[in-house]
């Protein structure tokens, strides 16, 4: 096969992709995914000292982290609604990071019900004794980061971003520019049950 062709079909399936990504992605807030993992391939992994049940401090939300092989499933609840990710732990330097993405089949419904591709959402935690907290990736901090600069290949709307490079890209894009905490949200606080 030619690389023309190749590169036509690798062309033509990423805009079916974000066409049919990009309408879904209005439901949400300000959010910022890949439609790669975050980390390297083979240093993701399970984090034991996450494992157990967690809920939101003055808030009822829960969640569950359980062993599941090689990394953590984590069922998370919120209200009625309920969803179910594959989080696995890595390490930039010093900072732990979660790549959370939903379990195929498991976002039928509830918060993750507008996923139509297992996308991957970067968050930093800490934990401290049994204090939990995790932070999500800023939308616009990361815009404001990207002006005018080299970054994976992404895809803009509203407040949302979507990175669409390789695996290895976006470790290097995590490793080089998004170690800084100010690029992250207020951290949801979770307290060990």
């Amino acid at each position: 096969m030619s690389q023309h062709v190749s590169n036509q079909r690798k062309t033509g399936l990423l805009r079916k992709l974000k066409a049919g990504l990009l309408p879904l992605l209005t439901l949400l807030g300000g959010c910022v995914y890949s439609l790669q993992p975050w980390y390297p391939e083979g240093t993701g992994g399970a984090e034991p000292a996450l494992r157990g049940v967690w809920r939101e401090a003055g808030g009822q939300d829960t969640w569950v982290f359980l062993a599941n092989g090689d990394s953590l499933r984590l069922l998370y609840q919120e209200d009625n609604q309920s969803g179910e990710f594959f989080a696995l732990n890595f390490r930039v330097g010093e900072n732990a990071f979660l790549d959370l993405s939903p379990v195929p089949g498991s976002y039928a419904s509830g918060p993750v019900s507008w996923y139509l591709l297992p996308l991957h959402g970067l968050h930093r935690w800490t934990l401290d004794q049994d204090t939990l907290r995790l932070s999500s990736l800023n939308p616009q901090s990361v815009e404001l980061l990207l002006e005018g600069t080299e970054h994976p290949r992404l895809e803009k709307l509203d407040n949302r971003l979507l990175f669409l490079g390789s695996r290895e890209e976006m470790a290097d894009f995590l490793e080089s520019r998004l170690q800084d905490p100010a690029l992250y949200d207020e951290p949801t606080v979770l307290v060990r049950e």
